[in-house]
C-alpha cells in the first residue's frame, strides 16, 4: 500500500512537472551545405505553405508535442518552440509540415491519473539550410 501511494505521489508530481509547454524532438537528416552556428530567433524564417523556391537542404526533422494531455500549449507556443531550435541548430528557415494528434499510450503518466485523458496535439516541420 505504501509502496502504491509513493508511486502514484511520484506519477503525479512527474505529470504536474512536465504538464505545461510542449517537447521538440529533432533528427538530422542531411548534412548542411555550409556551417551552421546558433543564430537569432528573430533570423529565423518561418514557412507554413511549402518550403521555399529558393534552392535548400533539408537537415534535419522536428517533431514538436504538447508536453502532456494536460498541457495548455497551444499553436504559438509551439511554432515559438520549433523557430527557437531552428535558430539553436542555425537553420536558415524552419518549414511546418503536417499536423498530429495521438492519445496517451499505457507508457504516458497522465493515463494513471485521468480515466479520460486529451489527445496530444503535435507538428511535424523541416529545418532547412539554403545553398550558397
Amino acid at each position: 500500500m505504501k509502496t502504491s501511494l509513493l508511486a502514484s505521489l511520484f506519477i503525479a508530481a512527474t505529470t504536474l512537472t512536465t504538464a505545461c509547454g510542449a517537447s521538440l524532438h529533432a533528427t538530422t537528416i542531411n548534412a548542411a551545405p555550409h556551417p551552421m552556428t546558433p543564430r537569432s530567433i528573430e533570423s529565423v524564417e518561418m514557412y507554413t505553405s511549402g518550403p521555399p523556391a529558393r534552392p535548400h537542404v533539408d537537415v534535419a526533422l522536428f517533431e514538436v508535442e504538447e508536453a502532456s494531455s494536460f498541457s495548455t500549449a497551444g499553436t504559438p507556443e509551439m511554432i515559438n518552440k520549433l523557430r527557437e531550435r531552428g535558430a539553436q541548430m542555425g537553420c536558415d528557415a524552419v518549414v511546418l509540415g503536417s499536423s498530429s494528434s495521438r492519445d496517451p499510450g499505457m507508457n504516458d503518466a497522465e493515463t494513471f491519473l485521468n480515466d479520460k485523458p486529451k489527445g496530444r496535439k503535435g507538428f511535424m516541420a523541416t529545418c532547412i539550410a539554403y545553398t550558397l
